[in-house]
């Protein structure tokens, strides 16, 4: 993209800045927001992503509202496009549940053409033990070929979850997503948790997905079989010291692809996320996966790493 098109995504960005409500009181609370990651895959795809905005009415990070720019750019071999973006920024959710609402919605510009972009979920606890979702996803099919093409998918699901006594929980998902290019897919995804070691935050997890895509799609612009199946275990601990959470995920399994002969997958996550000086809060993840994704490496793996930074002013 060209330095037009940035010039004119920030321009945007400062109306709509200029635009939210002041509605919360002349004390109400306003943060920066800073973001940055990196990320690159079996089929040496890079894709670095910048974000700043500004968030008022900023209680917590867990209760805001804003609007945001950001420019993400894509890069394999010799080539490189840039997909600059707007977007209006949400979250109100419950600090002991995070029952309540998380979302992002704005437009993107990518080979000259607009297209809208968001992710948004609905949490609600009926009770301590059950648990029920809402989400709406829509994004960029991140290849190369597919970028070109200004392919979008649009990804809709409704997740349950259900606790069985102290350490026991079932979490079940079923989701449709569509492509702008008339690719369509059925998800259905389940995990099985229990923990081992609840006072060390330590549980051992089982995870299965599966996906069917439907309707006839012209050319290999992203990795699409007509079924896909993969199934993890592993080990998830998510423990509490002082004002910072600290997460880790390993896990192997195996995957297979229209119904041929399985093969291996693994994940590895870490995460921390906590309070700084000056009540910053600052949030460090990286990640490395070896399974099925949009690339179409025939192992497929993509690593990320990334840090974001919310700053009371």
């Amino acid at each position: 993209m060209g330095d037009e098109v940035k010039r004119r995504a920030l321009r945007l960005a400062a109306l709509l800045l200029l635009a939210l409500p002041a509605a919360r009181g002349a004390y109400a609370q306003r943060a920066v927001i800073e973001e940055v990651s990196a990320s690159g895959d079996a089929d040496h795809f890079g894709v670095f992503h910048l974000r700043t905005g500004v968030l008022s009415g900023y209680d917590s990070p867990l209760r805001y509202y804003g609007a945001a720019v950001q420019v993400t750019r894509y890069a394999q071999g010799g080539w490189h496009g840039d997909a600059p973006a707007v977007l209006l920024l949400w979250r109100n959710q419950k600090r002991e549940t995070l029952a309540g609402t998380m979302a992002e919605a704005g437009v993107v510009r990518v080979e000259g053409r607009t297209r809208v972009i968001g992710d948004a979920t609905w949490s609600l606890r009926p009770n301590a033990r059950t648990g029920i979702e809402l989400l709406g996803a829509s994004g960029l099919v991140e290849t190369r070929r597919a970028l070109q093409s200004a392919i979008t998918h649009h990804f809709a699901a409704v997740s349950a979850e259900r606790q069985a006594g102290e350490r026991f929980t079932a979490v079940g998902l079923a989701g449709y997503q569509r492509f702008s290019d008339g690719n369509e897919r059925i998800h259905l995804r389940a995990r099985l948790i229990w923990m081992l070691i609840p006072a060390q935050g330590l549980s051992a997890q089982l995870r299965w997905r599966r996906f069917e895509s439907r309707g006839s799609v012209s050319g290999v612009d992203y990795f699409n079989p007509a079924r896909y199946g993969e199934w993890q275990a592993g080990l998830v601990m998510r423990k509490r010291r002082a004002s910072w959470i600290l997460s880790g995920t390993v896990a192997a399994g195996r995957e297979s692809i229209d119904g041929n002969a399985s093969r291996p997958t693994a994940l590895a996550e870490l995460r921390a996320e906590g309070t700084i000086a000056a009540r910053a809060h600052i949030i460090v993840n990286a990640s490395y996966n070896r399974s099925a994704g949009f690339g179409l490496a025939e192992r497929y793996w993509y690593r990320t790493i990334g840090l974001s930074l919310r700053l009371p002013l």
